[in-house]
């Protein structure tokens, strides 16, 4: 379920045609949303933003300060700052709420496309934001979140659920998974820099396709980006989640977000 967006053939042509590499496995960005959720209004997690290119939703992303949102590196690769803006304060991905343009792209430096290892991106914003119920900041996690707890993943993803819209946010509850259960189920390619939640034995929720970029938060605290995963909400595969503490120190270097 690699929450890379999954361009479709004749894009991937263009780039390919217009001497883009393309990396063996591209992140999940195609239209998918929460599946096995629950809708929320923004209120309920004012963090969260819609990434858009060119005026489309692609993936999510965290308010870390009034300055500075982070995402997914894999949901940047393709296009320059001036292609990407985030809409904030809406429940919608497509209407209401403002629209902030982006002026400055920095992905983790040792982010990798083919292992998907730091798949973390900061994004400056050319505005500072004016914050209120609809708009506020996340706090980041100092510790890795202890294997058991509940964390509430939230986006605009794909639902696989024709009753359920993806056109408001919605959210879904989910464990953090063991580190050794997710290095079994992932045949070891799980890294340091990811964490991992779900329910391994029945599946049934996860975040999926267009979530990509957007918080996993545990009692007010930003502890995940969603990031890559088998398919969506399968049973045996949890979604797999970039790790908020392994790069505090890059965030706090990068956006003094922390100071």
């Amino acid at each position: 379920m690699a929450k890379f967006f999954i361009i479709n053939v004749c894009a991937l042509l263009a780039l390919a045609n217009a001497g883009v590499t393309i990396p063996k496995h591209i992140p999940r960005f195609d239209p998918r949303m929460i599946v096995g959720g629950y809708p929320i209004e923004i209120d309920e997690a004012p963090y969260q933003v819609s990434l858009q290119r060119d005026g489309n939703h692609i993936c999510g992303g965290s308010i870390i300060s009034s300055k500075w949102i982070l995402t997914a590196a894999h949901c940047t690769e393709y296009g320059s700052a001036k292609s990407f803006s985030v809409r904030i304060g809406s429940t919608k991905h497509d209407a209401g709420g403002q629209v902030k343009k982006v002026a400055n792209i920095v992905s983790h430096p040792e982010y990798d496309g083919v292992s998907i290892v730091n798949d973390f991106c900061l994004l400056e914003l050319e505005e500072t934001l004016q914050f209120d119920n609809s708009i506020q900041t996340i706090k980041l996690t100092v510790d890795e979140p202890e294997a058991g707890s509940i964390a509430l993943v939230s986006g605009w993803g794909a639902t696989h659920s024709p009753s359920e819209s993806n056109a408001k946010l919605r959210a879904a509850n989910v464990p953090i998974v063991t580190r050794e259960d997710c290095i079994k189920a992932y045949d070891g390619r799980i890294h340091e820099s990811m964490i991992c939640a779900g329910f391994l034995e029945h599946g049934g929720k996860d975040s999926c396709q267009g979530d990509s970029g957007g918080p996993l938060a545990i009692d007010g605290q930003l502890v995940g980006v969603v990031s890559w995963g088998r398919g969506c909400a399968e049973a045996g595969y949890p979604g797999v989640y970039s790790n908020v503490a392994s790069v505090l120190d890059w965030i706090n270097e990068t956006t003094n977000a922390l100071a």
